[in-house]
């Protein structure tokens, strides 16, 4: 059963299909990536936008937006007694903490965890240096993040400074398996996804089968908005009292300064944060991940706007909400022209893909500099084979239809996550070759353009995940 009603034009749920035509417009004109926009309104989802290959229902990767489910399954710990606020990590998690544990390392609790105040230092929160003290032999199972993660100490007194730390939120839900005897994905399924509609979701594991917390969830837009929507219901959904509601008061308000002594008014990141929520500008909240993934709820306005996407400034992604989604709500109707204006846009919203206009020559081979190595493969059925190799990092193969998609998984190389399936396709277009390679269930995208200049293959490449610059290649 859908939670919420349908509704043929915007304007039924209160929000004007001219305001949303200015919104799409100025997304276009900003070169902004989304991959779906749900917004709900007074219980009516007033808009779908799905931008092709994309859509509301397959499971997207959510990065950090990861956290504020983690944070719910803290919530759901403390109202059942398993966990306090004032818990202390190094009590619950004892055997991952070090020997002899320092002052403030003892004093780290999970609500400074949960707001980013735990003092732990920045070197707790790098990928590479998830591997055990030496000492610790137990290797069968792979590197003990806990304790590498608590290994590091604290550089200040907790609860003092706001420290963005991805692996303190991991310590989350450590602690919380650790009480429930659950990883916090099994644990939410009865307590928040079963009741809210939500199946069943993948989220990225640590070697010893811990949810990464911090990140790693896959969920559609769609299970996105049914968990903002619950938020703005005070945790209520279609009667049932299914969150906390002494968590979902704290969880959502400001508990610590996150401007460090600097605040910038319209600055997104410095309105204060709360456990595992970002506040944000005109009394909203949100919770939010790289590249775009954003649940932002909107109190005043009693909306909610659900988006997975593949941005890179996700600063300038919330400034067009804020300066035209949401006052879409309070603006007068748009005309009928207007409202079938809008329906008809968003029917067609869609991310083209190369065409072939046969201006160029496939040329295989392997071209290199010092920073990557990139290699061509003859065409096979259609499918051009491509494998680019950065000199610091794993390298990418691709396999891109010549003038149409091609279907291909690779390997993703986030620790504990699952393959990205991918779309890609390249064409030549007067005389240089375009490729583009996408995944529908997750934020990456590699835009590049390959154009032989004498003797050497310049090779321009951008888009999210991909870096954002030009390379000349030399045949090897």
């Amino acid at each position: 059963m859908k939670p919420w009603e349908n509704v043929s034009v915007p304007e039924e749920a209160g929000i004007s299909s001219k305001g949303l035509l200015r919104y799409l417009d100025a997304v276009e004109a900003a070169g902004l990536e989304h991959h779906s926009i749900l917004i709900w309104k007074d219980g009516k989802l007033a808009c779908k936008l799905n931008f092709a290959p994309y859509d509301d229902q397959t499971p997207h990767v959510l990065f950090s937006l990861s956290k504020s489910f983690t944070s719910a399954a803290a919530g759901f710990a403390v109202s059942e007694g398993l966990l306090r606020w004032d818990s202390k990590v190094v009590d619950v998690l004892k055997d991952k903490a070090p020997a002899h544990p320092s002052e403030w390392l003892k004093q780290v609790t999970l609500a400074h965890l949960l707001t980013m105040g735990s003092g732990l230092k920045p070197e707790s929160d790098e990928i590479d240096h998830l591997v055990p003290p030496a000492e610790d032999h137990r290797k069968s199972e792979g590197p003990d993040w806990a304790r590498a993660v608590l290994s590091h100490d604290c550089d200040h007194q907790p609860g003092t400074h706001f420290h963005y730390n991805s692996h303190g939120t991991y310590l989350v839900s450590a602690m919380v398996q650790r009480v429930t005897g659950q990883n916090i994905r099994d644990y939410l399924m009865p307590r928040l996804f079963e009741p809210l509609g939500i199946p069943k979701p993948y989220w990225d594991c640590c070697p010893q089968g811990v949810c990464c917390g911090g990140w790693g969830l896959h969920l559609s837009s769609d299970s996105i908005l049914r968990f903002g929507i619950c938020l703005l219901q005070n945790g209520v959904w279609q009667g049932r009292q299914v969150l906390p509601v002494e968590w979902l008061k704290l969880a959502t308000a400001k508990q610590i300064d996150n401007s460090n002594g600097n605040p910038e008014p319209e600055n997104e990141w410095h309105q204060g944060y709360g456990y595992q929520f970002w506040r944000t500008r005109e009394n909203r909240f949100r919770g939010d991940g790289m590249y775009g993934q954003l649940c932002m709820v909107s109190p005043d306005d009693h909306m909610v706007v659900a988006v997975t996407a593949g941005i890179v400034d996700m600063g300038m992604e919330m400034k067009l909400m804020h300066d035209y989604l949401f006052p879409s709500g309070t603006m007068e109707p748009g005309t009928a022209e207007e409202q079938k204006t809008l329906l008809e846009r968003a029917a067609k919203l869609a991310y083209p893909w190369p065409a072939d206009d046969g201006s160029g020559v496939f040329q295989p081979g392997t071209y290199g500099c010092d920073e990557l190595t990139l290699t061509i493969e003859p065409v096979e059925d259609g499918v051009l084979p491509v494998t680019i190799a950065p000199a610091e990092a794993g390298e990418i193969s691709m396999r891109l239809g010549v003038g149409q998609p091609a279907a291909y998984t690779r390997p993703c190389d986030m620790p504990g996550a699952p393959d990205l399936h991918c779309l890609a396709a390249c064409g030549w277009h007067e005389g240089t070759l375009i490729l583009t390679d996408r995944t529908p269930d997750g934020p990456f995208t590699l835009h590049a353009s390959l154009r032989l200049e004498g003797e050497e293959m310049v090779l321009k490449v951008s888009g999210a995940g991909s870096p954002n610059k030009t390379f000349t290649l030399k045949k090897r």
